[in-house]
């Protein structure tokens, strides 16, 4: 019986660990959309009078895309990796936290299940995110066409 509670407290653990993992990227992007945001601002601001009041239309959308490092870095944070990660750690890496962050192991319509699916989705993009970076031959693979 103690051994059930040392798995299970040792699983909520991990659990915990990596929610607060995915939730700190979560504060660091919406810190970064908030900082674009405001910066956008500023330079509609800065620009409406020397256009003679509105702003054109095109200036009206700034692209919100990052720096590759920037995603990359972020990815590697959210799979708890070092900067320096190969892509064979990378790979082991997502099966562990793929199959820690399985959905189906909770009730249907839970709070749990719901951020496991959260979870699961920001694992997934990370991966991706980093397969983009790290594995050059699936990029040639994705980028090719057969007609």
């Amino acid at each position: 019986m103690a051994l059930r509670r040392r798995i299970t407290r040792l699983m909520k653990a991990h659990w915990n660990e990596l929610l607060e993992r995915v939730e700190t990227v979560i504060r660091e992007e919406e810190a970064e959309l908030a900082a674009r945001q405001i910066a956008h601002q500023e330079l509609e601001d800065a620009l409406s009078p020397s256009l003679g009041g509105t702003p054109s239309p095109a200036s009206a959308s700034v692209p919100s895309h990052s720096t590759h490092a920037t995603e990359r870095e972020r990815a590697l944070r959210v799979l708890g990796l070092p900067q320096d990660a190969d892509l064979a750690a990378v790979r082991r890496v997502y099966r562990e936290l793929i199959a820690r962050s399985d959905p189906s192991r909770f009730p249907e319509n839970t709070p749990e299940r719901a951020k496991a699916e959260q979870i699961r989705q920001r694992i997934e993009q990370a991966y991706q995110t980093l397969l983009l970076h790290l594995d050059h031959s699936a990029q040639r693979f994705r980028n090719l066409s057969v007609d």
